[in-house]
């Protein structure tokens, strides 16, 4: 009932390298669905949890999975589903220096339902983000690749 998957990976800038995983667990008797991330300064061989090893509800449906990527002023930027209504895109900001994540960011809102998500982000020469995702326009309709182009 539990797991840890579908890691996203970056290194950064003093070389340590710190990951982001789609995680479920059992608390309580509950599912829970988030994000934790992880952090290596020894080439992979050990890891540190931070935030609890818990950062972010992805809501129900076991949850998203993480896309984590450095942008070029060297801050993190995390993106991921939320699957519970309102069924969101959303995104999360670090500073490196101290990895403390800021408030998500709203990306895009309102899909039909909550199959959709899976979002990889890239970063344009002119500084905006592009966010590339499935989504549910409509319940019981065919799911579509959509892409939303964003300021950090």
């Amino acid at each position: 009932d539990e797991f840890s998957i579908m890691p996203s990976s970056v290194r950064l800038s003093d070389g340590g390298l710190i990951t982001a995983v789609r995680k479920r667990q059992i608390v309580e008797s509950r599912q829970q669905n988030g994000i934790g991330i992880y952090c290596c300064g020894d080439e992979g061989k050990t890891w540190n949890c931070l935030d609890v090893g818990w950062a972010f509800d992805t809501g129900g449906k076991s949850g998203n999975p993480p896309h984590l990527i450095r942008l070029h002023d060297g801050r993190l930027c995390l993106t991921y589903g939320y699957r519970t209504e309102p069924f969101e895109i959303r995104a999360v900001l670090a500073d490196t220096a101290d990895v403390l994540w800021k408030e998500p960011i709203v990306i895009r809102s309102g899909a039909a339902c909550h199959d959709m998500g899976y979002v990889r982000t890239i970063q344009r020469p002119d500084g905006k983000l592009v966010a590339v995702y499935y989504w549910c326009p409509t319940e019981f309709g065919e799911r579509t690749i959509e892409a939303t182009i964003w300021e950090a």
